[in-house]
């Protein structure tokens, strides 16, 4: 009866964390260009790409969990789509943007690779959240045709370091070698970082106090739920909400 149940609700929960971690992935930039008129003009594709990324990468690591892996044909269509979008992506603004996405391909097909224990990896903590934090919010911000600047970056660094969090606390419940604790104390020195972050900005009057308020009642509600729940799923969905509704707070 509990199985059954548990595959009922499997897929409510994952389609639920793969649109928030697809948001979360684009909220920053969205609202970084909230007053201009020109507007990403790769959005629509950029959403697409990043909800089959972020289904099977849950895919990926709940089967990673439990000491299995996914079925390579699936997969390959999985890539397939991908290729096309990302050529849709690269057509409308320049080849760069290729080189980059395919690089987060090359990331995630090391989830999926039985010869590493990647999620398991702080490699994985730091990648994830440069491309969800930086990578992909620069895509819609810089101009078109290419023209970057490293400037560019700091307006993201608080998503990065808020992303970090999270993926640290999430491998810690998707963990194969049983890295619980490990994982545990990465978040906390993360958590650390992120406040060190927030008010050093505070200081150097880069953000506002009402801000950096509400973000600490919201990090002291979603700890406590966080540590009440004993429901893996709860917690994982907790704390994309909180990274959620934290990153609307700041860039708001």
């Amino acid at each position: 009866m509990n199985k059954t149940k548990q595959s009922v609700l499997a897929l409510p929960f994952m389609v639920s964390i793969t649109l928030l971690q697809t948001t979360i992935s684009l909220l920053p930039g969205i609202l970084f260009l909230r007053d201009s008129s020109r507007g990403p003009a790769i959005l629509t594709y950029m959403v697409i790409y990043l909800l089959l990324s972020d289904f099977f990468q849950l895919i990926g690591k709940a089967s990673y969990k439990k000491g299995s892996f996914i079925p390579i044909p699936i997969y390959a269509i999985k890539l397939i789509v991908s290729c096309v979008l990302i050529f849709m992506i690269a057509k409308q603004t320049a080849y760069q943007f290729a080189i980059i996405l395919i690089a987060y391909e090359l990331f995630q097909l090391l989830i999926f690779s039985k010869q590493f224990f990647y999620i398991d990896s702080v490699f994985y903590s730091l990648l994830n959240a440069f491309f969800k934090g930086i990578v992909f919010n620069q895509l819609l911000t810089i101009n078109y045709p290419f023209d970057y600047s490293f400037s560019l970056i700091k307006p993201f660094i608080f998503a990065f370091a808020l992303i970090l969090f999270i993926t640290i606390l999430t491998q810690g419940m998707y963990s194969f070698l049983s890295r619980h604790a490990w994982f545990f104390l990465l978040g906390i020195v993360s958590l650390g970082l992120l406040y060190y972050l927030l008010i050093s900005q505070f200081m150097a009057q880069e953000t506002v106090l009402w801000k950096l308020i509400l973000f600490v009642i919201c990090n002291i509600g979603a700890i406590y739920f966080f540590l009440k729940s004993k429901n893996a799923k709860k917690k994982e969905l907790l704390l994309n909400i909180f990274a959620l509704i934290s990153l609307f707070i700041y860039y708001f």
